[in-house]
C-alpha cells in the first residue's frame, strides 16, 4: 500500500485528506493503546497533478514496525517543493495497513518476538517492496494503471513523474532500506538515512560492506549516538562508500524526532515519551529534518547549489560527524 503526494494543479473541489481515516482509527487506537487526534493533513484527495514539468520522485520507507503515516509531514514538505513522494507501507510488518475499500491488514504476530531472523526477513521484503513500487511507477509513465483494482488515478499523475531523477529517504529501518535499495537498484540516485543503522545487528547490509557510489546523507539523533548501536555499520559504510557522503547529528534529539510523532504527541505528555522524543522543540526538529532532507535532493536530483549541505552548518543543533 502506498500514498502519493504531488504538486497539485487545482484543489478547489477536492476534500482535505485525513491523516488517519475514520474507519482505521478505532482498530489502530486499540492496538497502540492511545487516542489518535482527528487530524486533517495539508493534502487534498485525488486533485489533478501539476504537469507544467515532470517532477523528481522520492520514495519514503518508515521505521521497523511503523506505519508510513508517520512520514506524512515529510512527504508533504517535499511535495510542496516540487517533488512527487511515494510513501510505502510494508504490509504485515506495519501495525496495520488500510487498503481502499476499508480492508485493514494487521501486523502478523511472530513466534519468538522481534528477533534478528524476522528483522532480516522484513528487510528482504522491504527491498522487494521498493523494487515493486519503482516498477509500478515505470508502468504508470508508460500508460498502464498499476492500481490493483484499476481505480482511476489522479489526472495527470502519469505525466508528473520524472523517473530519471529518483531519491529515497527512510527512518530507522527505513533508512537502511533506502541505502540498501540504492545499492541494489541503479534507478535510485541519492539516499537519506534518518537515524538508522545499515544492517541488522552485527550483520551489515551490502551497501555497508561493498559500498555505494551514489550520494548518501545520514542524520542521527543524539540518542542513537549515545547508545552507539548504529556506529559500527556506519563506520563500515564510510570505509567502502565511494560516492559523496555526509553524517550530521541533531543535538537534543531522540529516535522519533525524525518522524511526525514529535508534533502529534501533545507537549504536556512529551516528558513521558522521552524514550521516543528528545528535549529539542518539535517545531525546531521538524524544520531541521525537512531542511536537510530537501537540501539533499535539491543538490543531487535538481543540481542546485547553495544548500545547507554546501556550507558549514549555522544551526547550533547540527553537528557534522564526518
Amino acid at each position: 500500500m502506498v500514498s502519493v503526494f504531488y504538486p497539485a494543479a487545482d484543489v478547489g473541489t477536492h476534500p482535505r485528506a485525513h491523516y488517519v481515516s475514520t474507519e482505521f482509527v478505532p482498530g489502530l487506537e486499540k492496538r497502540l493503546g492511545v487516542e489518535l487526534p482527528g487530524l486533517l493533513t495539508n493534502s487534498y484527495t485525488d486533485a489533478p497533478a501539476l504537469t507544467d514539468s515532470a517532477h523528481p520522485v522520492v520514495l519514503y520507507s518508515p521505521g521497523g514496525g511503523v506505519s508510513r503515516l508517520l512520514g506524512t509531514g515529510q512527504a508533504e514538505d517535499l511535495a510542496s517543493r516540487g517533488y512527487v513522494v511515494v510513501t510505502i507501507d510494508h504490509t504485515y510488518e506495519a501495525p496495520a495497513v488500510e487498503f481502499p475499500g476499508g480492508m485493514v491488514v494487521q501486523f502478523a504476530p511472530v513466534a519468538g518476538g522481534f528477533g534478528k531472523d524476522i528483522r532480516k526477513k522484513y528487510m528482504a521484503a522491504r527491498l522487494l517492496d521498493t523494487r515493486f513500487v519503482l516498477d509500478s511507477l515505470t508502468e504508470l509513465t508508460q500508460g498502464v494503471n498499476p492500481d490493483a483494482d484499476h481505480r482511476d488515478l489522479p489526472q495527470g499523475l502519469d505525466r508528473a513523474l520524472d523517473l530519471n531523477r529518483i531519491g529515497m529517504v527512510g527512518h530507522s529501518s527505513g533508512g537502511y532500506t533506502a541505502v540498501e535499495s540504492m545499492h541494489a537498484d541503479r534507478r535510485i540516485d541519492a539516499a537519506v538515512d534518518l537515524d538508522g543503522q545499515i544492517g541488522v545487528d552485527e550483520e551489515f547490509g551490502r551497501a555497508a560492506t561493498e559500498g555505494v557510489d551514489r550520494p548518501v546523507l545520514v542524520m542521527t539523533s543524539q540518542q542513537i549516538e549515545e547508545v552507539g548501536d548504529a556506529r559500527p555499520s556506519l563506520d563500515t559504510l564510510w570505509q567502502h562508500a565511494t560516492g559523496w557522503k555526509r553524517q550530521v547529528t541533531m543535538r537534543d534529539s531522540a529516535h522519533y524526532d525524525f518522524t511526525d510523532m514529535s508534533v502529534l504527541v501533545p507537549a504536556a505528555v512529551q516528558p513521558a515519551a522521552a524514550r521516543y522524543i528528545g528535549p529539542i522543540a518539535s517545531e525546531r526538529s521538524t524544520t531541521l529534518v525537512r531542511t536537510y532532507v530537501a537540501a539533499m535532493f535539491d543538490k543531487f536530483l535538481l543540481n542546485r547549489s547553495g544548500t545547507v549541505l554546501d556550507q558549514p552548518p549555522t544551526d547550533p543543533e547540527i553537528i557534522v560527524q564526518r
